[in-house]
C-alpha cells in the first residue's frame, strides 16, 4: 500500500512540473457541452510530494457547466492561491474531455476517470506534445478537435495522472495520514 501511495505522489508532482497546453478555443459551446457526472460535485483532494496539496471544489453550474474552485496550499498548510474556473465536458471518439475556463479567457483541456468511488484521476493535455503535433496558422474549435481525434490514444498527448481523493473519505484519510507519518 505504501509503494503505492509513493508512487501517485511521484505521478502528482510530475504532473505539477508539467505544462498543460494553453488554448484559444473551447471544444464545444455550453449549449453542446455533455452532462456533468453528478459524482464530482464534492470537496476533492490531490497531494504532492514537497507537502502541499491542492483543494477542489467541484459545483453545479447552469446546464452541463461545472464552477470549479481550487485553493492550492503549500506545505505547513499555508493558502498559497485561489482560482475559479468553469469546466465543461465534450465527447471526441468516445473519450469525455474537459474545456476548463480560465478567468483571463484561455483554455486547459483534460480527461478523468474513476479509480474508486472516492477516488478519480486527471490528465491534461500537455503543451510539449501539442506544439509538435498541432501546428496551424489559426486554432479553431474544429481542427483543434481533428487534432486530438487523432491523438488521442496516445499517451505522449497526456500528463502524468493527478489523483483527487473525496475530502474526508476513508481513501482520503488513508493518504492523509501517510502524508503526515512520512513527514510532510
Amino acid at each position: 500500500m505504501k509503494k503505492l501511495l509513493y508512487l501517485s505522489l511521484i505521478a502528482i508532482s510530475l504532473t505539477l512540473m508539467a505544462c498543460p497546453y494553453e488554448g484559444d478555443v473551447a471544444l464545444c459551446t455550453y449549449e453542446e457541452a455533455y452532462k456533468t457526472d453528478k459524482k464530482l460535485f464534492d470537496i476533492w483532494v490531490a497531494y504532492d510530494e514537497e507537502g502541499g496539496r491542492d483543494e477542489v471544489k467541484i459545483e453545479k453550474g447552469n446546464k452541463a457547466v461545472m464552477f470549479l474552485s481550487h485553493k492550492r496550499y503549500e506545505k505547513g498548510n499555508k493558502l498559497k492561491s485561489i482560482e475559479k474556473y468553469r469546466a465543461f465536458a465534450t465527447l471526441i471518439n468516445n473519450e469525455m474531455l474537459f474545456t476548463i475556463e480560465k478567468p483571463d479567457g484561455k483554455y486547459h483541456y483534460c480527461r478523468y476517470a474513476w479509480t474508486s468511488k472516492n477516488e478519480f484521476y486527471v490528465q491534461f493535455i500537455e503543451e510539449d506534445f501539442m506544439e509538435s503535433n498541432f501546428s496551424v496558422d489559426t486554432v479553431t474549435t474544429e481542427n483543434l478537435i481533428e487534432s486530438l481525434e487523432v491523438n488521442l490514444g496516445k499517451d505522449a498527448l497526456y500528463s502524468s495522472k493527478m489523483e483527487f481523493y473525496r475530502k474526508y473519505s476513508p481513501e482520503y484519510e488513508k493518504v492523509r495520514i501517510f502524508m503526515k507519518k512520512s513527514g510532510f
